[in-house]
């Protein structure tokens, strides 16, 4: 047993948190497909997606990259299940119809969460650098995507701030807490006590069959959403994730649907 200080044990109690909503997650998305998907009914169904809405403000944090990462999953998600599979299908029916044009973000994407280098790789890297700092993360993202479409170094604060450009426009992020509000290490002691959880429910989230489950689930858009059938997809999984715990952890950042680019996803 390794003593932790006060500041250590507040952040692995917020790792666990995190870890157990993302858990909590992934179980209720296996639930909605297993009693709600059927496969030999591809019929009379109703399809929801839900949009963040982009977040601009004056000031954009930790909180702010992730809720407009998530929309831009939630974009790609969009035009590829509404806009490349529909007119994909016109074009197998010989159906003339006008091509819709649209902007292709997976670039962004690819920068946001792509491997193995992305901007919060480059920030969970540096959650793990002792003495890392606003300043030495900032440093870290410049030298690693200067030059990429996607990113940009400010004119004003580039010691402390980038530039990601996303569908609904070019967003800055101030760096000042990111270092603290990612902060997600979780110990390996903690899953093997919460699967000896008195509560079976607990127990069951951190076994390892679900784990194993998680990691052959199909992306979220494959498998049967690929196919046109209806199904419950974890597509904004990731950014769900974090954006819970940065909220748990460091508050801040408006309601979704806020700043210049609120619904944007559903364009």
């Amino acid at each position: 047993t390794v003593p932790l200080n006060r500041e250590q044990s507040g952040d692995s109690r917020d790792a666990l948190a995190k870890a157990l909503y993302g858990k909590l997650f992934s179980w209720l998305v296996e639930r909605c497909n297993e009693k709600l998907v059927d496969d030999s009914a591809s019929t009379a169904f109703v399809g929801i997606l839900d949009i963040f809405g982009s977040e601009i403000f004056a000031t954009n944090g930790f909180e702010q990259l992730l809720i407009n990462y998530a929309n831009e999953k939630l974009q790609a998600h969009f035009t590829a299940a509404a806009i490349t599979l529909l007119q994909a299908e016109y074009l197998r029916e010989g159906i003339a119809v006008d091509r819709v044009e649209y902007t292709d973000n997976a670039a962004t994407i690819a920068l946001l969460e792509g491997k193995p280098l992305s901007v919060l790789a480059v920030l969970d890297d540096q959650c793990l650098q002792a003495g890392a700092t606003d300043a030495s993360l900032t440093a870290a993202l410049h030298s690693s995507f200067d030059g990429h479409a996607s990113y940009g170094t400010p004119r004003i604060g580039a010691d402390s701030a980038f530039t990601i450009g996303h569908f609904g426009g070019r967003v800055t992020y101030s760096v000042a807490g990111f270092l603290s509000k990612n902060k997600d290490a979780l110990f390996a002691e903690l899953p093997s006590t919460m699967r000896a959880s008195a509560s079976p429910f607990v127990a069951q989230l951190f076994s390892e069959a679900a784990e194993q489950r998680r990691q052959q689930a199909p992306s979220g858009d494959g498998g049967a959403a690929a196919a046109g059938k209806p199904t419950a997809t974890n597509v904004n999984e990731g950014p769900a994730r974090r954006v819970s715990h940065s909220r748990r952890a460091g508050g801040g950042g408006g309601g979704s649907g806020g700043g210049g680019g609120g619904g944007e996803g559903g364009r």
